[in-house]
């Protein structure tokens, strides 16, 4: 029987490991392979994940699509192969990946059938996202290829500002359904098995991408000043789309989730999550280089 791969994409920020990680919460009784791509040489994501049981692999270091697209298609194949292999496959697709294409190699593998591609859109920033010169074309992009749109962080909006969002999404996928959601709960009966629109439909994919997104990765090797690290973070210029890591500070105990998209930023507890303390930082190509940051940072 071909294993279900079901596609999340969606812009930075938007809440992709959020959704990920309250899907494989919900009792399916499945079990799960989970790919995980990041835009970086740094991969965050992964260890951003829930225990769930089954495979987690990373795939770091370029958009899922185009770059390590050999490396996710070889992914895949020894996920299929396995003496026991996984009930479904999630691609979690990077922030700038255009999700579309992903399927298509579950098309043209017998062992693989596509499911849904689901498409996360952080309401208080999608318009403005779809109208970046740099990052306008791959939002755009994003949104076509869905088959279902996740409306995510509802609860930013008030009501009128919410069902202009809706129309506005509506017209630029008008193929798709759409979900209102806040911190990306959905349940998961809305998520699988909901089948997909055919792979040739839609724009195709332009490679190039590469171009308009910049990435810097920063290992922190000690603690950093969180008063400083504050400071920094709220003067970082617009080039600056999306953040995300794990930091210790001096003035606290423990280690600490940073996430920050747009304007808004949040810290929660690490708990006890492994890995080494670092940042992420994507952006558009005028975004501050390696050694500005980390003078800007303090590290």
């Amino acid at each position: 029987m071909a294993i279900p791969l079901t596609v999340i994409g969606g812009f930075l920020g938007a809440g992709k490991t959020t959704l990920l990680n309250n899907l494989l919460a919900q009792k399916t009784g499945l079990r799960f392979a989970v790919v995980v791509n990041d835009f970086g040489d740094l991969a965050v994501d992964g260890d951003l994940l829930a225990d769930h049981g089954g495979d987690t692999v990373e795939l770091a270091n370029g958009c899922i699509c185009c770059t390590i697209g050999d490396d996710l298609f070889l992914t895949l194949m020894n996920l299929v192969r396995q003496d026991d292999p996984p009930e479904h496959i999630l691609v979690e697709a990077s922030g700038v990946a255009d999700p579309r294409p992903i399927t298509n190699i579950a098309v043209l593998h017998n062992h693989l059938t596509p499911d849904a591609v689901i498409v996360l859109a952080d309401a208080e920033l999608i318009e403005e996202r779809a109208e970046d010169q740099y990052v306008g074309d791959t939002v755009l992009r994003q949104l076509a290829a869905a088959d279902l749109i996740i409306l995510n962080k509802c609860d930013l909006l008030d009501d009128y500002d919410r069902n202009e969002v809706l129309q506005w999404l509506t017209k630029q996928a008008p193929e798709a359904a759409i979900i209102q959601a806040h911190q990306a709960r959905v349940p998961v009966e809305l998520l699988l098995g909901t089948g997909r629109r055919a792979p040739s439909e839609g724009p195709s994919h332009r490679h190039g991408h590469e171009d308009a997104f910049s990435s810097v990765s920063l290992l922190l090797r000690e603690p950093v000043d969180e008063v400083k690290f504050m400071k920094a973070i709220a003067t970082l210029p617009k080039s600056i789309l999306r953040s995300k890591g794990i930091v210790r500070f001096r003035q606290k105990t423990g280690r600490w989730i940073f996430q920050l998209v747009g304007r808004r930023h949040e810290l929660t507890d690490a708990m006890d999550l492994e890995g080494e303390d670092r940042l992420v930082f994507l952006g558009t190509p005028d975004m501050p280089g390696e050694t500005e940051l980390r003078n800007l940072i303090g590290i």
